[in-house]
């Protein structure tokens, strides 16, 4: 495997905060996740892979789609827009944070 930055499915569950067997069936319903497997069989997930749940997430959970809504906008949306939601996403649990940081004080 080359320089890419790669993560079990554990880590990227804890990562992402989707239980892996919602990332197992994500995997079979949205063809833009392809993890690699290791010499063991377990699989390990590319930060595209990463990426692309990260937008899965936000597009089933945050705006509300369906499983065939989120497939439709996944095949729509260029990687330029991927970006932007995925910045748009972090800037959310910035703000967060933000806020929660503020109460503790």
């Amino acid at each position: 495997m080359d320089k890419q930055k790669f993560s079990y499915i554990g880590d990227v569950s804890k990562k992402i905060e989707v239980p892996c067997h919602i990332l197992r069936y994500w995997e079979k319903e949205f063809s833009c996740i392809k993890p690699l497997r290791d010499r063991n069989g377990n699989r390990v997930y590319r930060e595209k892979d990463i990426a692309n749940i990260r937008q899965i997430k936000f597009l089933i959970y945050e705006k509300g789609y369906t499983i065939r809504g989120a497939k439709k906008q996944m095949r729509q949306e260029s990687p330029k827009q991927i970006q932007k939601a995925n910045r748009d996403f972090l800037k959310t649990i910035l703000k967060e944070v933000q806020e929660l940081k503020k109460c503790l004080r």
